[in-house]
């Protein structure tokens, strides 16, 4: 009877532990509390410092893998390996324009989301909401096979810029982050 109890409470423990599924699984709804694991260490690659130069700008973009990131979907909750982006923007003169890179993890402007099926890019969602709610969605993929070069593609806008937006009438808007630009690890 013990024995049987045992198995019981064995077999009751296995069902209740949530699903993993590979990062590159698509097409199907994922239970809730189901872990999106990069089981091929895949994002590792893209984990680290990258550099860049673009109109007489210097960006720094530092990537990190984050595991088990809870995502904010209150009907279908579940976790995921993700990359997180922060970035440091300096112009010709060495002045720093925009530094995001004391903010904690949690609070990145740049989240990853998941390598897309037809043509293998990792997608990432940019959000800005200091600068008036500036967002965008993009791209990265790597140009080489030492996968030392990324190819950074994100085109940003504002969704509304009110009155209290200090870019409210500006002809310029500020360019936190290019809009495509081949990086180089460091």
């Amino acid at each position: 009877m013990k024995q049987i109890i045992l198995f019981i409470l064995f077999t009751f423990t296995i069902s209740c532990q949530a699903q993993t599924y590979p990062l590159r699984t698509y097409g199907i709804e994922y239970p809730p509390n189901s872990y999106i694991k990069d089981t091929n260490n895949e994002l590792l690659e893209y984990e680290g410092t990258w550099k860049g130069t673009w109109n007489n700008k210097t960006v720094y973009i530092y990537l990190k893998k984050i595991k088990k990131h809870f995502t904010h979907l209150a009907n279908n909750p579940y976790y995921k390996d993700i990359l997180i982006g922060k970035f440091k923007v300096i112009d010709s003169n060495g002045l720093i324009l925009f530094d995001n890179t004391n903010l904690l993890d949690d609070n990145a402007k740049i989240e990853g989301s998941n390598f897309r099926k037809v043509d293998n890019k990792y997608s990432l969602i940019y959000l800005e909401p200091e600068m008036c709610g500036m967002t965008g969605r993009g791209y990265i993929n790597f140009t080489d096979t030492t996968k030392t070069k990324l190819n950074w593609k994100l085109p940003y806008g504002w969704y509304i810029i009110t009155e209290s937006c200090p870019y409210y009438n500006a002809t310029v808007a500020p360019e936190p982050l290019p809009y495509e630009i081949i990086l180089t690890k460091q």
